[in-house]
């Protein structure tokens, strides 16, 4: 009987320990990169070092499907939020604010929002915000790798904190990147500089 208890107590602890070394596996191969990849942040100034993400898609609010490369000829803005996100929130009028400046110009803001439910939270979150008078949409396909604010939006990039701004050319390739908040003069500045291309 003692042989019988050490022997399942040696199979528990065996199983936990591989558990805990497959946590840790999947927690520095995965998650570490890709939190490293969202915070790397910039401005790509040469058109030359811009990495296409036309393929980058999106469903709008009405339930319409397009990419990044739909949007050919214009700058695009991509506001990466969430409805539970403060500085998100706090952000919006700042990014109402840019919308309203380039809205006679060839410039497409969109928040693209990251909440695991998609619409079923959006919706509710927009009828509360009438304010809000750039596109909304949400990932799509949806990304593979969605823990809060950590998203894989593939070719788009990573984001490890929200929100992030994603700035794309006129050619769909990217040009900037900003984390977080502070950054409302650098994104105007681009938009300036992309439009004049």
């Amino acid at each position: 009987m003692a042989n019988r208890a050490r022997r399942a107590l040696f199979i528990v602890l065996a199983a936990v320990a591989l558990l805990i070394v497959a946590a840790a596996g999947y927690y520095y191969g995965r998650v570490v990169p890709l939190i490293q990849a969202g915070r790397g942040q910039g401005i790509y100034s040469s058109p030359s070092a811009r990495l296409s993400v036309a393929d980058f898609g999106f469903e709008t609010e009405d339930g319409a499907r397009q990419s990044i490369a739909d949007l050919k000829g214009k700058v695009v803005v991509i506001d990466v939020w969430a409805t539970w996100c403060g500085t998100c929130i706090y952000s919006i009028p700042h990014v109402v604010a840019l919308a309203r400046k380039y809205a006679d110009k060839p410039v497409k803001v969109i928040g693209v929002d990251v909440d695991g439910d998609g619409w079923k939270k959006v919706k509710p979150f927009l009828q509360k915000h009438p304010e809000i008078n750039y596109g909304i949409a949400v990932p799509y396909p949806r990304p593979p790798f969605l823990i809060q604010s950590l998203v894989d939006l593939k070719p788009l990039g990573e984001t490890s904190a929200i929100p992030t701004v994603f700035v794309i050319d006129r050619q769909g390739r990217l040009a900037g990147k900003f984390i977080e908040l502070g950054h409302e003069k650098e994104i105007d500045d681009l938009v300036g500089r992309l439009l004049s291309e």
